[in-house]
């Protein structure tokens, strides 16, 4: 009988393949003797997509590679559920693990029942702490990212939502639990996920947002690991979509989610969404430019 992998690994990929080696580089150089296996994805590149992949991954047999006709978001890693590894790793391909990253990962899962999920610990390319964790989106939290919410939160409140949702102050040098962290290098415990990894409908925004709302639904946890460490470049192609498309995405995806998580709130949130969508057109007409959420 086959043994079963430490460890699945999935790498999703989308207009990102000057990058895709480097992270497959980073997982052959640090898993050591980890029996792992690992699925790339290629969400329809229009850069070479799989083309550009070097040779070495391509005959290595603990690598598979699935191409698919259209970009279906992060809900194509749902076909993550069919591998065998203990533990599920979500990697970007903007992303570099450092030695003893997966190590440390599946050590402190492991160790910790309570833990749906964990994070690496996240770095900026000069080594800085790169604070993409957040708190789960409640409808407290929604309002003070109103502009109405805002302001009443600066001048009133001392950015008292806007630290508390951010972690200001979050020290991540030890290890911490954190309820909504990033993706691009997040450990998954099988029987934590349920019956999917990401909502298909949630596929391209607040993945991570329903993803973290899921597990703790379920009675789990999530937490940063100080001593799993990947460089994350920021540099997928979500980042460079235009902002009437990001926008577009982002309101589609919110009113998703407080349907679905807070059914009892989404009246009132459709009445507060609403206003908060006029005032924003208001001020984009007169000024030129809103303010970030």
């Amino acid at each position: 009988m086959k043994e079963q992998p430490d460890i699945s690994i999935v790498v999703l990929n989308y207009n990102t393949s000057d990058l895709l080696n480097g992270a497959l580089r980073s997982i052959v150089s640090t898993v050591g003797d980890l029996k792992i296996e690992v699925t790339v994805i290629d969400n329809a590149s229009s850069d070479g997509g799989f083309s550009r992949v070097d040779a070495a991954y391509k005959n290595d047999a603990r690598f598979r590679f699935v191409q698919n006709e259209e970009n279906a978001g992060w809900a194509t890693v749902n076909i993550m559920l069919e591998t065998k590894g203990r533990y599920i790793l979500t990697l970007d391909p903007d992303a570099v693990l450092h030695a003893g990253a997966v190590h440390a990962l599946i050590a402190f899962m492991d160790s910790t029942p309570s833990a749906g999920a964990a994070t690496a610990n996240l770095r900026n390319q000069d080594g800085s702490a790169q604070m993409y964790y957040r708190r789960i989106m409640t409808p407290a939290f929604f309002f003070f990212t109103t502009l109405i919410g805002r302001v009443m939160d600066k001048y009133l409140l001392g950015l008292r939502y806007f630290k508390r949702y951010r972690y200001d102050g979050l020290d991540v040098s030890r290890i911490c639990e954190i309820e909504q962290p990033a993706i691009p290098c997040l450990i998954w415990r099988r029987e934590a996920v349920g019956d999917c990894i990401i909502d298909p409908e949630l596929a391209f925004q607040f993945t991570d947002v329903d993803m973290s709302k899921r597990l703790y639904g379920r009675g789990y946890k999530i937490y940063l690991v100080p001593g799993a460490v990947a460089t994350h470049l920021k540099s997928t192609a979500y980042s460079r979509r235009s902002g009437s498309w990001r926008r577009r995405v982002y309101n589609r995806s919110i009113k998703i989610y407080f349907r679905k998580h807070y059914p009892a709130f989404y009246p009132l949130f459709f009445v507060i969404f609403s206003i908060d969508q006029a005032l924003r057109a208001l001020l984009l007409y007169t000024t030129g430019h809103e303010p970030l959420r």
